[in-house]
C-alpha cells in the first residue's frame, strides 16, 4: 500500500510543477505584450517627437535612399567657377591618394619578386664547370 500513496503522492507533486510551470510562462508572455506595448508607445512618442534612436535611423534610410537615387544636377555648377575649382581640388586629392596606394602596391611587388629571386637562388645548387 506504501507505493500507491508514493505513487499519487509523486502525481500531486508532478501537477503542480505543471501548474507552476504554465503560471511562469503566463507571466513572461504577459511580461513580453507589455514590453512589446511600451516598445510601440516609446515608438510612436519618438515619431512624434522627430528624436530618438528610431527616428535617426529612419533619417538614414531615407538618406541611403536619396543617395541611391541620381541626384538632379544643378546646370548653373558648371557656370560656377568656385565650385569647379573645389571639384578639381577634390579630384585632385584623391589622384594623389590613389598614386601614393599605387607606389606602395608597386613597392611591396617589387619586394616580393627579390624575395622570390633571391630565394630561388639560394636554393639551386652551384652551375658546375
Amino acid at each position: 500500500m506504501g507505493e500507491t500513496e508514493e505513487k499519487e503522492v509523486k502525481k500531486n507533486h508532478g501537477d503542480k510543477e505543471d501548474e507552476h510551470n504554465k503560471a511562469e510562462k503566463a507571466d513572461k508572455a504577459d511580461k513580453k505584450e507589455k514590453k512589446k506595448d511600451k516598445d510601440k508607445k516609446d515608438k510612436n512618442e519618438d515619431d512624434k517627437k522627430g528624436g530618438g534612436e528610431e527616428g535617426e535611423d529612419q533619417e538614414k534610410k531615407s538618406k541611403k535612399k536619396d543617395k541611391k537615387t541620381k541626384k538632379e544636377k544643378n546646370p548653373e555648377d558648371k557656370k560656377d567657377p568656385e565650385k569647379l575649382k573645389m571639384k578639381l581640388q577634390k579630384i585632385e586629392e584623391k589622384i594623389q591618394a590613389m598614386v601614393l596606394k599605387k607606389d606602395e602596391i608597386v613597392k611591396l611587388i617589387h619586394d616580393a619578386e627579390q624575395a622570390k629571386a633571391s630565394a630561388v637562388a639560394t636554393d639551386a645548387p652551384p652551375p658546375t664547370n
